[in-house]
């Protein structure tokens, strides 16, 4: 009778044990699931042109996100021609003025990199 119970407490104890580790298994996967689909959703949230940018291609902007764009452009640590006009990022754009640029034409965006691949220029032409 005494080998019965101890193999009872024993399988008992054993079942516990592997529905503890199941239990942490699923807690590790849903909080790995909610932070990659926390970092997806504020991935694009920051308005900022990126550093580096992650698809190649020919990109087009309305005159009304690049005006966008050089206002920003002391965050952005990045230099602007918009046409043959350049706006450094160590200029002083509270007098800057937009009449410059047509906010209803779309410009074709070309990306100047160094040779680390970080962006430092984007040229728009319209």
């Amino acid at each position: 009778m005494s080998n019965a119970r101890s193999f009872m407490v024993l399988a008992a104890v054993f079942f516990l044990f592997i529905g503890a580790c199941t239990y942490t298994v699923n807690v590790i996967q849903s909080i790995e699931h909610g932070t990659r689909l926390a970092y997806a959703l504020k991935t694009d949230q920051d308005r900022k042109v990126k550093a580096k940018l992650s698809a190649p291609g020919e990109e087009t902007y309305s005159g009304a996100a690049i005006v966008n764009i050089i206002r920003n452009i002391q965050e952005s640590d990045l230099d602007i021609e918009v046409n043959g006009m350049l706006y450094l990022r160590t200029g002083n754009y509270e007098d800057f003025d937009p009449s410059r640029i047509d906010l209803s034409k779309r410009y074709r965006a070309i990306y100047e990199r160094d040779s680390a691949g970080y962006l430092i220029k984007i040229v728009f032409r319209g």
